[in-house]
């Protein structure tokens, strides 16, 4: 069982029965200011990683591809006096990568992030079940509509093929059964803020996107986890990552598959409150700036993998790990295009390509 808020229902409901013997169970143990699983239940007695799961075949290894896009990395200052699509004047300050989605948006950058989504989907296989985790309700409706867009061939089979699934929508989240039953093939695509983050058991859950600042590593596991279970028999052998938010980085981090870190202190409060799922858009006076956006793209691609190791990630780009997989395949240029050459074997080298690549 996993100790909720100090405040909690739940916490009440164990301290009731504090004369009991109880078990605390968690894949994501917290040891954060008021939701410390660590001063109810005391260390962990066993504790069984990530990394361990792996190797031991019982979890899906992950594939991650960073794409990092230029105004991400290099920030945006509006002009003075410019105004965005609503009318608002912009707030003259540099606005970062944390703070696109939230207090500011570009509609060029989510047509990106768009695009090299279902570019992945087509690499993968357009049935991948996909979670898209954006900054906020309006983000995961605005990539719903884009993603649809792209992809309306498959919307034509079913309309339930992308749907966005947040707190405040009835329609998509009566279709969040449909979507982590394994034996459902839509809805196939979803996107989201926070609902998704935590509590659903998406077995076949085969890619997952991160277009959202990940500030705790709570947070980052509980995101992660939703795509970590093996199901062999549907064909989900590994799990595919698309960050474009650079919050793979904490696979690096030590903590990552340890155990937490008692808190060092009170958090800071965010700048603006954010509301849970339910509860609709931010406060009044916050106003998110939509700009069009121009001369933004994806400046570089990395793809990461599991180490032999079983510990480090190997960081190559995309032509490096694309290089390597052929090298594998075929010992010479001339051993290549010998083998491409003969048509009845095109179609054989590109499933070939597709099993050691995707």
């Amino acid at each position: 069982m996993v100790v909720q808020k100090n405040d909690s229902a739940w916490r009440k409901v164990l301290e009731y029965f504090s004369s009991a013997t109880q078990i605390g169970m968690t894949a994501t143990p917290k040891a954060e200011e008021g939701a410390n699983n660590l001063d109810y239940f005391g260390e962990p007695i066993y504790t069984y990683s990530l990394l361990q799961g792996i190797q031991d075949g019982f979890l899906a290894p992950y594939r991650v591809t960073n794409s990092f896009i230029n105004i991400d990395l290099q920030g945006f200052t509006p002009e003075e006096d410019e105004k965005d699509l609503m009318g608002h004047e912009i707030e003259m300050k540099l606005y970062q990568r944390k703070d696109i989605g939230r207090d500011i948006a570009f509609k060029l950058r989510r047509e990106i992030v768009a695009k090299r989504i279902t570019k992945m989907l087509h690499q993968i296989g357009r049935m991948t079940k996909t979670i898209v985790f954006c900054s906020d309700i309006d983000e995961a409706e605005a990539m719903r509509s884009l993603l649809v867009n792209l992809n309306s061939d498959m919307c034509k089979k079913d309309a339930r093929y992308i749907m966005r699934i947040t707190g405040d929508d009835n329609v998509g989240k009566k279709q969040l059964d449909n979507f982590i039953d394994v034996d459902q093939k839509y809805p196939t695509v979803v996107t989201t803020s926070e609902l998704l983050a935590t509590g659903v058991d998406c077995k076949t859950c085969g890619l997952i996107v991160i277009d959202k600042e990940i500030g705790s590593m709570t947070e980052f596991k509980q995101i992660i986890g939703r795509g970590t279970r093996l199901r062999p028999d549907k064909n989900k052998w590994h799990l595919e990552i698309l960050d474009f938010r650079n919050a793979t980085a904490k696979f690096k981090d030590p903590q990552f598959d340890g155990d937490p870190e008692p808190p060092a202190g009170r958090h800071k409060p965010t700048k603006y409150p954010i509301p849970e799922e339910g509860g609709g858009d931010m406060v009044s006076d916050h106003i998110k700036y939509i700009v069009e956006g121009k001369e933004i793209s994806i400046t570089t691609e990395i793809v990461s993998v599991l180490g032999a190791d079983g510990k480090t990630m190997r960081t190559e780009s995309v032509t490096d790990f694309t290089k390597k997989q052929i090298q594998k395949r075929f010992a010479t240029l001339d051993d290549f295009i010998k083998n491409w050459s003969e048509v009845d074997r095109k179609r054989v080298i590109v499933d070939e390509l597709k099993d050691i690549m995707y």
